[in-house]
């Protein structure tokens, strides 16, 4: 509830204050042009989305995307760390241009702007050692017996307050916080996004078993940038991830993070689809 409010809040603020900001502010499009960099909010040490290698550079193919979308304007790409709690904020303030990886909810939409989607992905539950789920679906986790862990302020988040309110719910701030909560027996399981899951599991064996809820399906993800009467911006991004989504070049990307992170091609499921 204090997330929902944050975001009301935000986008009244727009409501009242959008026409000084608006003359204050140059447009995203004015901004990035002038300075010649496209500002990009990533979250650190998430894998396969975005991490920094042993030189500091940024890896995953969210950092893959912002420099093809850099190249596409002929601007240099910047990096500037974010959170899932603060990136509609660090949006709203002009801390950065765009965020790869929003859930396009209409919640979301009071607040800033999209284009996409750029990919589709599922969920997994990641479980503990030895922790047996009480069934294959997203309803049988629906048990105040049940503890399970999510990174507050993403789309598992939502999912787990629709599919299992009952449950115990445990919002950390990152992936890392959750794996650590699932390790020491903190929670039961660990609700993450198809990627991740693989991840999780590669980078550590001594979890339990992914198990794929059902129903089964997936949720399109979005580019996401502050809200802008100019608009050159969002409708740039929108053929860019048109463009690049049906080219294949999307699906590249994730695949090609995935590999560099150590999960191979040919692991992956054969009906998976981005």
């Amino acid at each position: 509830m204090r997330r929902i409010s944050a975001v009301v809040l935000a986008a009244a603020a727009i409501g009242i204050g959008g026409l000084r900001a608006d003359a204050q502010t140059p447009s995203i499009w004015t901004d990035i042009m002038s300075k010649k960099k496209l500002t990009v909010c990533i979250v650190p040490s998430y894998q396969p989305y975005s991490w920094k290698d042993s030189k500091g550079e940024w890896q995953g193919f969210v950092a893959e995307m912002a420099r093809n979308v850099a190249s596409a304007m002929r601007v240099e790409p910047e990096f500037v760390e974010t959170t899932f709690k603060t990136v509609v904020l660090d949006l709203q303030s002009a801390k950065c241009h765009v965020f790869f990886g929003f859930n396009a909810t209409p919640e979301r939409a009071l607040a800033i702007d999209f284009s996409g989607p750029l990919y589709t992905l599922g969920f997994a539950f990641v479980n503990g050692k030895g922790w047996k789920p009480p069934g294959p679906g997203w309803t049988d986790f629906n048990s105040p017996d049940i503890k399970i862990c999510y990174p507050i302020g993403t789309s598992m988040e939502q999912q787990a307050k629709r599919w299992a309110p009952k449950a115990h719910h445990v919002a950390l701030g990152t992936t890392d916080e959750c794996i650590l909560a699932l390790q020491t027996g903190r929670v039961d399981t660990f609700l993450t996004a198809f990627l991740d899951s693989l991840v999780t599991k590669l980078k550590n064996p001594n979890v339990g078993e992914l198990m794929f809820p059902t129903p089964s399906y997936a949720l399109p993800s979005y580019a996401g940038m502050r809200l802008d009467a100019d608009g050159r911006f969002q409708k740039f991004l929108q053929r860019w991830s048109e463009y690049n989504r049906a080219n294949g070049s999307i699906s590249e990307w994730l695949i090609g993070a995935l590999e560099q992170y150590g999960v191979p091609r040919d692991s992956l499921p054969k009906d998976v689809q981005f």
